[in-house]
């Protein structure tokens, strides 16, 4: 009786065991590593380009040497300004002009009672002192007004003019207006004026240039308010001033 051998599969170099074909699709699949630890490499498609990775690292020591970069001009640009502004203050010592009411004349003031106007107008003479050694002053138009009450009753134009070291000028003014006052204005106007006790306020605002030298700074706006009580305001008269308070203030634009 003929004798038939078992034949065994044997495992060659680690490599898995045949599975039938039957049963392939009934086992999971194997995981990351298995085999040898070979794991599968996807290869790209054809014609595709391989993606680059950037260059991270340099791109944080380009950014970090820009904003250095820009601080450090900052800086020197914030000092190299402020030694020149100290040096500029201690070479010529600005100071600020003065500004006052030398004289006011009333040459129109009709009051209608009916429709409650005032039609006015006045000559301001005003005083601007530069104290200043090396520096002068340029006044580049602007306007004056007097009120009463907060009420404007006239306005007219500040002239052109350049002022020198140490120099006073008095510029002659004409405020004309006609202005609508209400029922409590008008009745306190009329008290004042019988009185021989009526307050007046004189606003300006003028643009400003300083000069240093050769050198023009930038134009700046000059402010002055003074508070004058005038004894009436009778047309054709020069008003006596019983008091005259200013002050000027320069204010950048």
């Amino acid at each position: 009786m003929a004798s038939y051998h078992r034949v065994h599969p044997v495992i060659v170099d680690g490599a898995p065991p045949a599975v039938p074909e039957q049963n392939k699709d009934k086992l999971p699949p194997p995981p990351s590593g298995a085999y040898g630890d070979r794991l599968p490499i996807t290869a790209p498609a054809p014609g595709a380009a391989a993606p680059l990775r950037a260059p991270r690292r340099k791109r944080h020591n380009r950014c970090c040497r820009c904003v250095c970069c820009t601080l450090l001009v900052l800086i020197v640009l914030v000092v190299a300004l402020g030694a020149t502004a100290g040096i500029l203050y201690a070479v010529f010592r600005p100071k600020i002009p003065t500004f006052r009411v030398e004289r006011l004349t009333a040459t129109r003031f009709d009051v209608n009672t009916t429709s409650m106007t005032v039609s006015d107008a006045f000559e301001v003479q005003v005083i601007t002192d530069n104290p200043n050694r090396r520096i002068g002053v340029y006044y580049d138009g602007g306007w004056v007004a007097a009120s009463f009450n907060g009420t404007e009753l006239c306005r007219g134009a500040f002239p052109a003019l350049y002022q020198g070291h140490r120099s006073t000028v008095r510029p002659l003014i004409t405020l004309q207006g006609e202005t609508r006052l209400d029922s409590a204005v008008a009745a306190q106007l009329a008290q004042q004026r019988q009185a021989g006790f009526v307050p007046l306020t004189v606003t300006a605002r003028v643009p400003i240039r300083i000069k240093f030298g050769a050198l023009k700074l930038w134009t700046m706006t000059g402010k002055a308010r003074c508070s004058l009580v005038v004894d009436s305001l009778e047309a054709g008269t020069r008003l006596r001033i019983r008091s005259n308070s200013c002050t000027f203030k320069l204010k950048p634009n």
